[in-house]
């Protein structure tokens, strides 16, 4: 998604989009290790979108979940929607 179509959305559109890219690319991952994520809030911070999770299953507590997968997650989002998204674990 090109950047300056990203920043143009509403945020529920921006959510829908972020959705999408989890759904189809992150959550299958997670669930070959018996875990998965949600989305808690999503919030517009000045020039970034802050997406609030919740991490489940095999991922709650799980050490690699506020580094490595955390990283993993948001680089990813921020390389197939856009460089303002930020995440957040809630919860941990």
């Amino acid at each position: 998604m090109a950047e300056t179509k990203f920043k143009e959305l509403s945020l529920v559109e921006k959510l829908k989009e972020i959705e999408r890219v989890l759904d189809e690319d992150i959550r299958p991952m997670l669930a070959n290790d018996g875990g998965s994520l949600e989305i808690v809030d999503i919030k517009e911070n000045g020039e970034f979108v802050d997406v609030y999770i919740n991490y489940l299953g095999a991922c709650m507590g799980c050490p690699a979940s506020t580094t490595g997968t955390l990283y993993a997650i948001q680089n990813y989002l921020n390389q197939s929607i856009d460089e303002s998204i930020r995440v957040f674990p809630v919860g941990v």
